[in-house]
């Protein structure tokens, strides 16, 4: 069996060029002993150490980086390990996806609130470490939201239990240096894998609650229309279960929807109003109609050409939200300067993340596609990848917020260090190679 036949998951789109001759060995572990055995090999031959979940993230950090490493795979630790009814948690293997979570817990009334459209791959312990979420994040929001802790094992073979007030671990002295610098959930989350494996996590659960809800089609005149409309949305914390925005679509693929709009769903007593929009009030048949339309709308292509997703997402919230028009025209002109022809743009709206300083940001996240050029290699094509990272920074933009692009983010990279100077800088080093393993991420685009 050839290393390439074992190294990837549930989603093998980041394992496509793969530097396999860096990898040095694959551990699927089916219990903590086991587990902790891979790390000990590890750790004695002095190899890096990648987690591997299900693959479906798009910041390319389970590649691995540049160094000899082994690969270490959460596919078969899927057990919910208890469920704590009087606590409101449930203990579960880092490779449970939340489907499976909520599978054990349907026939109790409970449920974990974490929804991302790859539900049915995407591990627990991926969504901890991208601080991943869905199209229901403004309501529940992300992953660290619906965390309350996780167990934590270091490339030594430290097991750390990690919380919202600090570390624990047998370990009295590497507890007391964690401690000293504050390190809690937050650091864990979106760390993409950096700090060690993530064995078990402890998620919030809360009861299944039957609402009688309401649905609405937005339509406003323009960008700024729009932009204007969600931070209203958002300073009056308006109740929306479900919010999806479709800011434009190609006349090949639009099937009559009149862009920009938000598709809007909310409890059934309260009054949906926006100024300056067109609001249509939708039955449940129209708005699973429209919900489903929007699920389509990126996997349709153009009648000439192919679309690409030349970069998954921009967190659009503050300023950058305020002067929608600009911002989204100035990332067209990267686009357009770059051969690239936008296709598509939608996304979750209102929906919030967290900014790598951990303060929470409340906005757009909007996925973008657009009709690639003939004849452009990956690595010109990454860079105009580069070049929109860049305008994201100028404009106030979260470079891709769900999976978390943080190799621009110096807070989080700065933190992240600091931390590895603690506790060991054996996992993972993708984020922090000088080219940040660009000559993968070019593979990706």
């Amino acid at each position: 069996m050839k290393l390439r036949d074992v190294a990837i998951g549930a989603n093998a789109s980041m394992y496509k060029r793969m530097q396999f001759r860096r990898i040095q060995g694959v551990y699927y572990p089916k219990s903590e002993a086991e587990l902790l055995d891979a790390l000990r090999h590890a750790h004695e031959k002095g190899y890096d150490v990648t987690a591997k979940g299900a693959g479906s993230g798009l910041s390319g950090a389970c590649t691995g980086g540049n160094r000899e490493r082994v690969m270490i795979s959460s596919l078969h630790l899927t057990n919910v390990n208890s469920i704590s009814l009087e606590g409101r948690f449930a203990d579960v293997g880092p490779g449970a996806t939340p489907n499976e979570i909520n599978e054990k817990l349907r026939p109790l009334g409970l449920r974990f609130f974490v929804a991302p459209s790859s539900r049915d791959v995407a591990t627990v312990a991926g969504l901890v470490s991208t601080d991943g979420g869905g199209n229901d994040t403004w309501a529940n929001g992300t992953m660290r939201d619906n965390t309350v802790s996780v167990r934590l094992i270091t490339h030594a073979g430290d097991i750390l239990e990690v919380d919202r007030e600090g570390v624990r671990s047998d370990n009295e002295e590497l507890q007391e240096n964690l401690n000293r610098v504050g390190m809690t959930l937050d650091d864990v989350a979106s760390s993409h894998g950096t700090l060690g494996f993530i064995a078990e996590v402890r998620v919030a659960i809360k009861p299944i609650v039957e609402e009688k809800t309401a649905g609405a089609l937005v339509e406003f005149e323009d960008y700024d229309a729009m932009g204007a409309g969600l931070l209203q949305t958002i300073d009056r914390k308006c109740p929306v279960r479900y919010g999806e925005a479709v800011v434009m679509a190609h006349e090949d693929v639009r099937e009559g929807l009149n862009p920009p709009l938000l598709i809007l769903e909310f409890p059934h007593d309260f009054e949906m109003e926006f100024c300056n929009a067109d609001v249509k009030k939708l039955t449940r048949n129209d708005l699973t109609r429209l919900q489903d339309l929007r699920l389509k709308l990126p996997k349709r292509n153009p009648n000439v050409g192919i679309q690409v997703a030349l970069f998954e997402g921009y967190g659009l919230h503050g300023d950058s939200l305020e002067h929608m028009g600009r911002t989204i025209h100035e990332i067209d002109d990267v686009l357009r300067s770059n051969g690239m022809e936008p296709f598509a743009k939608y996304g979750h709206a209102p929906s919030k993340w967290y900014l790598g300083d951990n303060t929470p940001a409340f906005g757009l996240i909007m996925h973008s596609r657009e009709i690639k050029p003939e004849g452009k290699t990956g690595p010109e094509i990454y860079q105009a990848v580069e070049e929109i990272v860049k305008k994201c920074d100028e404009l106030g933009v979260t470079p891709k917020p769900e999976h978390k692009w943080i190799y621009s983010d110096d807070a989080k990279k700065k933190r992240l260090l600091e931390l590895r100077a603690i506790m060991g800088d054996s996992f993972n080093s993708f984020i922090f190679e000088s080219d940040c393993a660009s000559q993968t991420l070019s593979t990706m685009v």
